[in-house]
């Protein structure tokens, strides 16, 4: 399965092979990977070689290494908290702007939106129901951050609907990036008030199996969204002091 490797980066070239194995369905959750000495002999490495790329393997989530009788180095599913965390942080640092974030928002959740209405279960109805009561007592207890957390959760649930990983992943990155920004402007409730009435009408919408009336409530909303936190983002920047002054 593995070839003896000779390089100035030998760890990266261990990580890759055995990564490599995972994704054609040669190692699977659960496996344990040979002995060190074994690997050692496979990849022509010493022993401080293989560490470092087992190492490297257990922070990129493929492995986890446990000690005793029992332990050794054990093949794991990625989790996928870690990869979001990394994706949304170095989104962070790009500094996407409100805008940016609506444009990818209405690109993937109007077209979520749109194909949920001919999938979504009753089941699935039903939780979208009870986010948006969980909305409405939140707001009447003051309890801005599980509002919050609802308002996220109403979106993941309307990507889970389309049952595509990568479209899921997408946008709970994209909702986590909103969700920060909303955690820095702090929008009041009428702003709270607003995405609730639009959560309702796209859940009615969902109800009807209606595509074209829940991508346009869809795209309203987002809209709306954008054009609250814009004049919000504009009146905190007003009334920001110069260092001057």
């Amino acid at each position: 399965m593995f070839e003896s490797v000779k390089s100035n980066r030998i760890s990266e070239y261990i990580i890759s092979q055995i990564r490599n194995a995972v994704f054609e369905g040669k190692l699977k959750p659960g496996d344990r990977l040979p002995p060190e000495h074994q690997l050692m002999e496979t990849f022509g490495v010493s022993k401080a070689t293989l560490r470092e790329a087992l190492r490297g393997l257990e922070l990129l989530g493929f492995l986890q290494v446990r000690k005793g009788v029992e332990g050794g180095a054990i093949i794991t599913e990625v989790d996928i908290n870690p990869v979001l965390g990394c994706l949304t942080n170095y989104l962070h640092f790009k500094n996407p702007s409100i805008s940016d974030l609506t444009q990818v928002r209405i690109l993937l959740e109007s077209y979520c939106a749109e194909k949920a209405a001919l999938a979504i279960t009753p089941e699935e109805i039903q939780r979208l129901e009870e986010l948006n009561e969980d909305c409405a007592q939140a707001l009447k207890a003051d309890d801005h951050g599980k509002n919050r957390k609802n308002e996220i959760e109403f979106h993941r649930t309307i990507a889970a609907v389309t049952q595509n990983p990568i479209l899921v992943v997408l946008i709970d990155i994209v909702e986590n990036l909103l969700d920060g920004t909303k955690e820095i402007l702090q929008p009041d409730k009428t702003f709270s008030e607003k995405v609730l009435a639009a959560h309702k009408k796209i859940t009615a919408a969902l109800l009807r199996k209606n595509p074209d009336q829940t991508r346009e409530e869809m795209f309203k909303h987002i809209r709306e969204v954008e054009k609250d936190l814009i004049l919000l983002q504009e009146a905190r920047r007003n009334q920001e002091i110069p260092f001057n002054k």
